[in-house]
C-alpha cells in the first residue's frame, strides 16, 4: 500500500538550528516515522536572523534525501504563489503546519488547504501558552480575537505535546475542536551513563544555559539570581544560544562577566552535534522559562545526565521528589535563587545521584515506544 503523503511546512529547518526546539521536534518525527509515511518538507533556505542561505544547499528545487524530500526556497519563492504551486505539486494526504503565527508557512497554506480540502494538522508549539502570549499581548489578542470570529483554524486537528498545552489551544478556540496530544519525540541517547560519570569529576561547579535568547526563556532572571548565590568552589555559568531578541539582550549583557567566584560567559550558538558533551561537562541547566509546551533543552539535559533548574511553567513537575532537578515557581525570584543555592551545596555523592536517576528518567520515561505510536497515529487518523 503507498505511504500517505505529508507535507511539512515550517520556516526553519536542518541544516538550521538556531530557532531552536521546533526544528528538533520535526527532525525528530521524520525521523521516527519516515518508513510509514512519505514526508515533503517545505522550509526557507536560510536559518533564523540570517540573509545568506545554507552552505552547500541546492535552492528551489526538490532534493531526495533517502526516505524524505526536502526544499529549501530562496528569497525570491518566499511567496504565496510559490507555496501555492509547490502544494499542487505534491498534493498531499495533509499538512502539517508548526507555527500560529507564521504568515508564509501557517496562514497560506492553511488557507489553501482548506480551499482544496486537504486535511491539516497544526501544532502550536508552545505560542499558547500564558508566558509566550504575555510577550506582543496585545497584537496576539488581536490575531486570536480575529482568527476565531472567521473561523480560521476551523475543521484541523490540533497537535498536542501535553495535556497542559491541549488546555491551553481548547481555552482558546473552546472544548469542541479536535486536539490529538503526542508527546515530542527526544533525540536519542548518544553517550553512556559511565562515560558522563566520568566527565563530572572536575572539582568545579558548571551551570549552563542553552536556548534562544529571548523573554520568554528569561535568562536575565537566571544571571539575577546566581549572582546572589554564595559558593568557595570555582563555578561558571555558560551562556548558549542564538541572540534572538537583541533588545532584550543589550538590557542585562553587562553583567554577563565575572562576579566574585561565579564567572560568567556567553559563548555563542550551539549546533546540534555539540550539545551531547556540554550538557555531559556541565553540572545543571537553568532554564527560568516563561513557557515551555515541551522543552527540548530540559530532555535534553536529562539524556545526557544533566539535572535541571526550571521555572514551574512547563510539562515537567516534582523534579526534586524524583532526584533530577528542581521546578520553581518565578513568581518570587527568591525559589530560584535557593534551588540555585540548593545546586551549589550539594554534596558530589547526592549530587552523583541526580545524574544517574536524570538519566534513567530519560531513558524510562520519556524515550519510549508509546511517544512514537502516539505520533504515528497523529498523522494517521487526520488522513
Amino acid at each position: 500500500m503507498d505511504k500517505k503523503k505529508i507535507l511539512i511546512c515550517i520556516d526553519w529547518y536542518e541544516p538550521g538550528f538556531k530557532a531552536g526546539g521546533p526544528i528538533r521536534s520535526v527532525v525528530n518525527i521524520v525521523a521516527a516515522l519516515k518508513d510509514d509515511f512519505e514526508f515533503y518538507i517545505l522550509t526557507s533556505a536560510y536559518d533564523l536572523g540570517e540573509t545568506e542561505p545554507y552552505e552547500g544547499i541546492e535552492t528551489d528545487k526538490w532534493m531526495d534525501q533517502g526516505d524524505i524530500f526536502i526544499k529549501y526556497m530562496s528569497k525570491k519563492n518566499l511567496n504565496t504563489s510559490s507555496i501555492k504551486g509547490n502544494i499542487k505539486e505534491i498534493q498531499p494526504d495533509a499538512i502539517y503546519l508548526n507555527s500560529l503565527f507564521s504568515k508564509l508557512f501557517t496562514l497560506t497554506p492553511l488557507s489553501i488547504a482548506r480551499r482544496k480540502n486537504i486535511a491539516v494538522i497544526l501544532a502550536p508549539r508552545g505560542m499558547l501558552g500564558k508566558g509566550a502570549l504575555q510577550i506582543k499581548a496585545t497584537k496576539k489578542k488581536v490575531f486570536l480575537s480575529l482568527s476565531r470570529l472567521v473561523g480560521l483554524y476551523r475543521k484541523i486537528t490540533w497537535h498536542a505535546s501535553t495535556t497542559e498545552e491541549e488546555a491551553e489551544i481548547k481555552k482558546a478556540f473552546g472544548n469542541r475542536v479536535k486536539v490529538v496530544i503526542a508527546q515530542n519525540i527526544p533525540m536519542s541517547q548518544k553517550l553512556s551513563l559511565d562515560y558522563i560519570m566520568d566527565r563530572k569529576k572536575t572539582g568545579v561547579i558548571r551551570f549552563v544555559f542553552i536556548s534562544r535568547i529571548a523573554r520568554k526563556k528569561n535568562l536575565k532572571l537566571a544571571i539575577e539570581c546566581l549572582k546572589k548565590c554564595k559558593t568557595d568552589t570555582e563555578a561558571y555559568f555558560d551562556i548558549y544560544g542564538n541572540i534572538e531578541e537583541k533588545d532584550y539582550y543589550d538590557s542585562f549583557k553587562e553583567e554577563i562577566k565575572d562576579h566574585g567566584q561565579i564567572k560568567i560567559a556567553y559563548k555563542g550558538v550551539l549546533r546540534p552535534s555539540e550539545l551531547h558533551h556540554v550538557y555531559a561537562d556541565a553540572d545543571f541547566l537553568v532554564l527560568p522559562t516563561l513557557h515551555e509546551n515541551y522543552g527540548h533543552a530540559i530532555v535534553e539535559a536529562w539524556s545526557n545526565g544533566c539535572p535541571v533548574i526550571i521555572s514551574t511553567n512547563t510539562p515537567w513537575k516534582n523534579l526534586r521528589i524524583k532526584d533530577v532537578g528542581w521546578d520553581v515557581n518565578i513568581d518570587d525570584p527568591e525559589n530560584l535563587v535557593k534551588a540555585l543555592q540548593e545546586g551549589i551545596d550539594l554534596d558530589f555523592t547526592s549530587y552523583i545521584t541526580m545524574v544517574r536517576a536524570s538519566y534513567n528518567y530519560f531513558k524510562d520515561h520519556i524515550s519510549d515506544s508509546e511517544v512514537m505510536l502516539a505520533n504515528k497515529k497523529l498523522f494517521e487518523n487526520a488522513v
